[in-house]
């Protein structure tokens, strides 16, 4: 009796280490990268990420903030330059209708509020996958999250973060965190 528990036991080892693992498909095509945040920027500073992958990868990756305001990855399929523009645009709007707000943390919170509404509504500032599935992925301070997604489209895509630093009244864009994704056939 022990001899037959020894054998099922030896034959279940190997299906879990041989057989199984062997069944399994080959995740060592996917794209896999770690991404620090600090403040301000990907990585280190002065550093724009470049990632390359084909079309249809699976592209995941680890965010983790070690900065002390939240950091997102916005990805976006247009011009990098144009899209700035229209962020420092509703940034310069909501700044305009809530005088003070660089004095009164109350003003200043609605001015984010405001900026927040207009970023995340305006057509031209629709990022990929939106509305159904945008890659557009918040993380707080000291915190770490791990998100996927595929880019079917070849083309050249862009990431960034356009939360507002307060110390200056600038996006994270604008201060350079920003990177590219090469999506090819």
């Amino acid at each position: 009796m022990i001899a037959i528990v020894i054998a099922v036991a030896a034959t279940a080892a190997v299906m879990d280490l041989v057989v199984v693992p062997a069944l399994q498909p080959a995740r060592s095509a996917d794209f896999t990268v770690h991404l620090m945040t600090f403040d301000v920027g990907y990585d280190r500073s002065n550093y724009n990420p470049q990632w390359e992958v084909k079309a249809g990868q699976l592209i995941v990756v680890t965010m983790n903030n070690s900065g002390t305001m939240a950091h997102e990855f916005l990805l976006f399929s247009g011009d990098r330059g144009t899209i700035l523009a229209t962020v420092r645009y509703a940034l310069a709007l909501a700044e305009s209708h809530n005088p003070g707000y660089q004095n009164d943390e109350a003003i200043g919170n609605a001015t984010v509020d405001e900026y927040t509404g207009y970023h995340d509504s305006w057509a031209n500032l629709s990022r990929v996958g939106c509305p159904d599935s945008c890659v557009d992925h918040d993380v707080d301070p000291g915190n770490t999250f791990l998100f996927w997604f595929v880019v079917n489209t070849p083309g050249t895509y862009f990431f960034a973060c356009h939360q507002v630093d307060r110390t200056d009244w600038k996006v994270h864009q604008d201060k350079g965190m920003w990177g590219t994704l090469i999506v090819d056939a």
